[in-house]
């Protein structure tokens, strides 16, 4: 489902009305200077909920907070998302929730090759994506 694009070979303006997320896993010009840091808010969001209720609505907060940006949005710092306790597969939720709403993000992690990567082996939030299980376009 996945597909990896080269940089050289990415269009933005190809990826419009697609409805999946696209990944940018490195830095791409007029781009990536303009992406927007949601991770403060989205904290705040879900200090709201008692910590047991949190995994329930945090992809409601990513939405909500998501409603109040532009169309096609670029978001980094995100990393809330990743918290061990909630339990949730963030690359799935971002598609779910690119589907209501166009977003692209910039991946705080790495790209190995088929996978995207979070956080080091060995870390409780250490998390790894592979590309082809998630309909999402990663620009490497």
């Amino acid at each position: 489902m996945g597909v990896i694009i080269t940089a050289r070979k990415f269009s933005p303006q190809n990826q419009i009305g697609l409805l999946k997320p696209i990944v940018y896993c490195c830095s791409y010009t007029g781009v990536t200077e303009h992406a927007v840091s949601i991770d403060i808010e989205l904290a705040k969001a879900l200090k709201a909920f008692v910590p047991k209720r949190r995994t329930m609505q945090i992809e409601r907060c990513f939405a909500d907070i998501l409603s109040k940006l532009p169309d096609g949005v670029v978001l980094k710092d995100f990393d809330v998302l990743f918290n061990p306790d909630y339990k949730v597969d963030v690359m799935k939720m971002m598609v779910n929730v690119c589907k209501a709403k166009p977003f692209c993000i910039i991946w705080p992690g790495i790209f190995d090759g088929t996978r995207l990567v979070y956080a080091e082996e060995g870390f409780q939030d250490y998390k790894t994506y592979d590309v082809s299980s998630y309909d999402i376009t990663c620009v490497v």
